[in-house]
């Protein structure tokens, strides 16, 4: 009981960590950008920035579907939520035995965070492509079986795929790369 206890509540306590420990509040005053002038072609927008930001994604659930995480295991239905600024859709994967992980799938919308500014949680920090798209990947270090992988949404907003819960990181990364791929083709771009 208390094993399972353990591994339905690791996961849990360490994604909000996760969660908690990924934003970062920069001061300042907000003014608009310098047009160019009218002899100056525009630059136009790396597809690999993905577009002006992330306030179009009104709906965290609608980057992830069941159907993407269907290789992983069978998952109850998604939970919408908000934690400070961030939009979050969370997948958690339904246990059978004991021996299963209770590993959560979530794709967190952070307006105001941009892929600079990933934080480190142990395992380093990887530049990664996705569909074309320059990611960073956070994996979780020796102890911690997580894995966060961010995708740039303009210049100052993110969206991240979050693993919690798998049976190492290096799992928690391979599932967060391969749905990644499935979130990407739906952000927006530009």
């Amino acid at each position: 009981m208390t094993k399972l206890l353990v591994r339905v509540l690791f996961p849990l306590v360490a994604g909000g960590a996760l969660l908690a420990g990924c934003t970062t509040t920069q001061g300042g005053t907000a003014s608009p950008a310098q047009s160019s002038s009218a002899s100056e072609p525009a630059a136009p927008e790396s597809p690999a920035a993905g577009g002006g930001g992330t306030q179009s994604i009104t709906d965290a659930c609608s980057l992830l579907e069941a159907g993407d995480l269907s290789g992983y295991g069978e998952f109850k239905d998604p939970v919408q939520g908000t934690t400070g600024d961030v939009r979050t859709c969370r997948y958690q994967k339904k246990i059978t035995s004991a021996s299963d992980n209770a590993t959560v799938v979530a794709v967190n919308v952070r307006d105001t965070a941009s892929v600079a500014q990933v934080n480190d949680t142990g395992g380093g920090l990887v530049d990664k492509d996705v569909n074309g798209r320059k990611a960073k990947e956070a994996p979780g270090g020796a102890s911690v079986a997580a894995c966060t992988l961010a995708l740039p949404v303009g210049d100052a907003s993110r969206v991240d795929v979050a693993v919690t819960g798998a049976a190492s990181a290096d799992e928690a990364c391979q599932v967060a790369e391969a749905v990644a791929k499935a979130v990407e083709a739906r952000l927006p771009k530009g």
